[in-house]
């Protein structure tokens, strides 16, 4: 039976191994939720650790007493599964479960990549509410969290997003310890080594246990055109796949800086509506993300150019036409990405005759303004421009927190005496403990 046959495949009861790995971060916030009657869904860019997510509840679930057989994971891109993706097909395997398996008692399902089966929120929804079961998935596209969803599942749902390790989930995983407070302003050699490989190579676990510099290229490479494919091409239909890679490598190799859709579709001589098409596509997939402009006024946000970030750097580094990446804005998007995960607010740039890199709005208040200095600190004139920048921001939202953040390791003896409270933070600190300077 084909379907018996997939379950057994994939799962522990099975003939699956389960490689659960090191505990990832997020876990800590998804254990209130163990066993509540809300679907749990976790969205993120294809290998980032989705799966291996879904393996470490699995570890926790089966600690606590829950028997193997009491639990199910459905790979939804098993290439056997490829030519039954239905809602009807998803009943079959259910019920095969249950009818073989485990016929009573609470089941806990782990739909992975559910996506790729077409209303297959519906399915969730009426098993959630008739079934003694708790719901697990995965998805690679923020499309899960589209308005149909929204409102098929509200009140029904908790969303989790999975990012790439941050730094210190990357020293777990290179074994390398934390020292103790009060910590040196540079960072230890340990640290300041695993950040130059963070900015180079990015933070994809696979990537990280990689042993060979040609194979994380090569895999890294693999992943990116996996992901156009897959998440954007097939899903969304797209005809030119020659302009979504190029405009992917240009926004990619941009990272940090500006750009709009209409100027999109003059560099890739398309209109402006196909580049805004794209931009979103990359989005839903993880890819990038762009920070609007703040403004108070929608039109005058929407009117503004947008900031490319990139979600991992070894993407970026790998197919960026840039024969000398920018360690600037390489450390900008580091920033961001911590921004995302820690921050509680939106997060904006904001320009006027000088330009803060990030402006964090909680409600109706700016909480923080962030300047970032990577280098060139021993300049004046650089150093200052970026001072004065924050200034005036701090005149025209005068309750908000100021910080520097310092991206080399050593720096002007002055950049201790800027004033005005402004804090200053060393990279490696703030990407260790954001929530300290935030």
């Amino acid at each position: 039976m084909l379907s018996l046959d997939i379950l057994l495949k994939w799962n522990r009861w099975g003939r699956h191994s389960l490689e659960s790995g090191r505990r990832r971060r997020i876990i800590s916030d998804m254990l209130p939720f163990l066993h509540t009657e809300e679907i749990v869904t976790l969205t993120g860019m294809r290998r980032v650790g989705k799966s291996t997510v879904l393996y470490q509840i699995m570890d926790l679930l089966e600690a606590e007493g829950i028997e193997n057989k009491a639990m199910l994971h459905i790979n939804f891109e098993e290439p056997a599964l490829a030519p039954h993706l239905t809602l009807s097909f998803l009943d079959t395997l259910y019920d095969t479960y249950r009818s073989e398996i485990y016929p009573t008692g609470k089941a806990y399902l782990f739909l992975d990549e559910i996506q790729n089966i077409l209303e297959w929120e519906r399915w969730v929804r009426g098993r959630n509410e008739t079934e003694n079961i708790k719901i697990f998935i995965t998805g690679s596209s923020s499309k899960l969290m589209s308005s149909e969803l929204a409102t098929l599942l509200t009140g029904r749902h908790v969303n989790f997003n999975v990012y790439p390790l941050d730094l210190k989930e990357l020293l777990e995983f290179f074994s390398i310890e934390i020292p103790s407070k009060p910590w040196p302003f540079s960072a230890p050699p340990a640290i300041a080594h695993t950040l130059h490989f963070y900015l180079k190579w990015g933070s994809l676990p696979k990537i990280v246990l990689a042993k060979e510099e040609a194979r994380r290229s090569r895999l890294l490479i693999q992943y990116f055109d996996d992901i156009l494919l897959k998440d954007i091409v097939m899903r969304h239909r797209v005809r030119d796949v020659h302009t979504l890679r190029a405009m992917a490598v240009h926004l990619l190799t941009q990272t940090g800086s500006l750009a709009s859709f209409s100027r999109l579709g003059k560099i890739f001589e398309s209109s402006t509506f196909l580049a805004g098409d794209y931009c979103n596509y990359l989005q839903e997939a993880f890819l990038l993300e762009l920070m609007p402009f703040f403004s108070l006024k929608a039109a005058e946000r929407q009117r503004n150019p947008k900031k490319i970030y990139v979600t991992d750097l070894g993407l970026r580094n790998q197919v960026s036409l840039s024969l000398s990446p920018d360690r600037g804005k390489s450390i900008e998007s580091l920033i961001f990405n911590v921004l995302k995960q820690r921050a509680t607010g939106n997060i904006f740039y904001w320009k006027n005759q000088g330009e803060i890199d990030f402006v964090i709005n909680r409600g109706a208040s700016i909480t923080t303004l962030i300047q970032v200095l990577a280098d060139h600190l021993d300049n004046p004139a650089v150093f200052n421009r970026e001072v004065n920048a924050l200034r005036e921001g701090m005149k025209a939202f005068p309750k908000a927190k100021p910080l520097i953040i310092i991206g080399q390791q050593s720096f002007p003896e002055s950049a201790y005496q800027v004033g005005d409270s402004i804090q200053i933070a060393p990279l490696w600190q703030f990407l260790l403990e954001p929530e300290t300077f935030l």
